[in-house]
């Protein structure tokens, strides 16, 4: 096959195709036509960055000279039959066959699979409570990402890979500099334990189509992986461990069922998950034990006030002054705070924990922050007032504080120079009894943020290649023709550049019979027929694309 053909083809591709195809062939976004692209694919480093990705079971197929559906999408065979270059470079590897493992049935793969929901449902609380503002290069702060490590009892260097099934779940969104909660997260961390970890596998699985081949060691299964490709191997590999598609090399049946019966693999999860409990065990040190999973509304009250330390189905839960002074900022009374500890116990109300109850509510609202304006307050655009004359000086020369720009103006009063949200933020990070108020001092109720359903968009160079279209010269004209006839049999649009005199026109046609060098169609926009010769069309775009 040429490169004439081949680009036919990459313009005969639905965008959902080219999508593809330029992302997992890593194709240059600079690349100006789809005759760029077709050069591009056939290059020797081209298909050599491509074979690294490949299981050494598709790298014998393409020694053999076969291909395969996946293998086509990504030119590097056609019709089934790999293209000479490629087979090739397949053969110099000599790669030996490796066939991957049959499917097994793990006993710990349901445990595993319960417990990595639980703990990825931690992260998706985190980030729904408390929107988290990136770093640049859209990396987590240091200490935010060891918290939330520490939560889920991670390794902080692996916290990245934990977070992705969520993202690509569509639970997290990862835009404008901040990580925030989606609009779908409510109502994924309400559903039952199973329902939360099929919704996390399947958007694994389907951003993972070599997610049996990752199953086992990726340093067999993909043996020309550069170290690239092999640490994206190797993260894909302990993400299916953890979700419970994989162990001990080979893939778990309920990685089957998932595919072939969702159902049925939710319900061989349910099996696994321990009855909800609606109490905890609290103890003096401030701490809480969730025996096994909690019932929702009372995870929900309890997670009010209380902090995570360690997610799991035995979860581990702290009480300190900023989560139940959190709590009475959502709205909580005190007596219904300690009411509900009470009867959430199974060990009583110890002395300790209700002596910080009543410290915190008594102190609460004792710093209260609201906007100013920035004309009257020399450029301040929020203050706070404390009757405590103690904190107000603490605050003005508190270094933790110094990118808010806090300058004491009065014995009760500090000004700072971010707004009010920002200031109460900075605030409740170094653990100041701060609170938000309107300017009738009436206290607000911070609303939870949450980000628009993400939409994923298509690489650039697609909208490129759309746009360029595809030039039709004197060695394109057969080509043409037959491409041609393919769109009057599938019934659909071409949009066309012709030449009928001084200035090239854009038309869309829906061709409906070629013949004798001419093309007679259907006008997609004004209802009328038009014939045209073959050798006015000097540009085609979107040939073969339904609209």
């Amino acid at each position: 096959m040429d490169v004439v053909e081949l680009a036919a083809r990459i313009q005969a591709m639905p965008d959902d195709a080219l999508d593809l195809l330029v992302v997992e062939r890593q194709a240059p976004a600079q690349l100006g036509s789809t005759f760029d692209l077709a050069e591009h694919l056939v290059t020797d480093a081209s298909i050599a960055a491509a074979l690294r990705w490949r299981t050494a079971s598709e790298l014998a197929a393409l020694a053999r000279g076969e291909s395969t559906p996946r293998l086509d999408a990504l030119l590097l065979g056609v019709d089934g039959a790999a293209l000479p270059r490629v087979r090739a470079l397949a053969a110099a590897a000599e790669v030996v066959d490796a066939p991957q493992a049959e499917p097994i049935e793990s006993p710990t793969a349901p445990q595993t699979a319960i417990d990595e929901a639980i703990k990825v449902s931690e992260l998706v609380h985190r980030v729904a409570d408390a929107p988290i503002v990136l770093r640049s290069r859209a990396q987590l702060p240091a200490a935010t990402g060891r918290e939330l490590a520490a939560a889920v009892d991670a390794d902080p260097a692996e916290l990245e890979e934990r977070l992705e099934p969520a993202l690509l779940a569509g639970l997290l969104d990862r835009s404008d500099g901040r990580l925030r909660a989606t609009v779908d997260a409510d109502a994924w961390l309400a559903a039952p334990v199973p329902e939360r970890w099929s919704a996390l596998a399947e958007a694994w699985l389907a951003a993972t189509p070599d997610h049996a081949a990752v199953a086992a060691e990726p340093r067999a299964q993909f043996p020309l992986a550069d170290a690239a490709a092999l640490a994206v191997r190797q993260r894909q590999h302990r993400q299916a461990q953890r979700l419970g598609l994989a162990d001990r090399g080979a893939p778990t049946t309920l990685a089957v069922d998932l595919r072939e019966r969702p159902d049925a693999a939710r319900a061989a999860l349910a099996a696994h998950v321990p009855p909800a409990t609606a109490s905890v065990y609290l103890q003096p040190d401030l701490s809480a034990v969730a025996p096994g999973p909690l019932e929702a509304a009372v995870e929900a009250r309890l997670r009010r006030i209380a902090r995570v330390e360690r997610a799991g189905i035995a979860s581990h839960w702290r009480f300190t002054r900023q989560s139940v002074a959190a709590g009475l900022a959502a709205g909580d009374d005190v007596d219904d705070v300690l009411a509900f500890l009470t009867e959430a116990s199974l060990t009583g109300l110890p002395q300790p924990v209700a002596y910080l109850v009543r410290e915190t509510a008594a102190k609460f609202g004792s710093l209260r922050v609201r906007p100013v304006d920035p004309i009257a307050e020399g450029g301040a655009r929020s203050q706070a007032r404390s009757d405590d004359e103690q904190v107000i000086r603490t605050i003005a020369v508190d270094r933790a504080l110094v990118s808010a720009g806090p300058r004491q103006t009065g014995p009760h009063r500090v000004t700072f120079r971010t707004s009010a949200e920002e200031a109460l933020q900075a605030l409740l990070e170094e653990r100041y009894p701060a609170v938000l108020e309107d300017d009738e001092g009436e206290l607000v109720l911070r609303a939870p943020e949450r980000a628009p359903r993400p939409v994923r968009e298509r690489h650039r160079l697609v909208a490129r290649l759309r746009d360029a279209g595809f030039e039709v010269g004197d060695q394109e004209r057969a080509w043409l023709e037959r491409q041609l006839q393919g769109a009057i049999r599938e019934r659909v649009p071409v949009r066309l550049t012709v030449a009928t005199g001084d200035e090239p026109v854009d038309v869309e046609l829906v061709p409906l019979a070629v013949a004798n060098g001419r093309l007679r169609a259907r006008d997609a926009r004004r209802d009328i027929e038009r014939t045209l010769p073959l050798s006015a069309i000097t540009k085609v775009a979107g040939l073969g694309v339904a609209t």
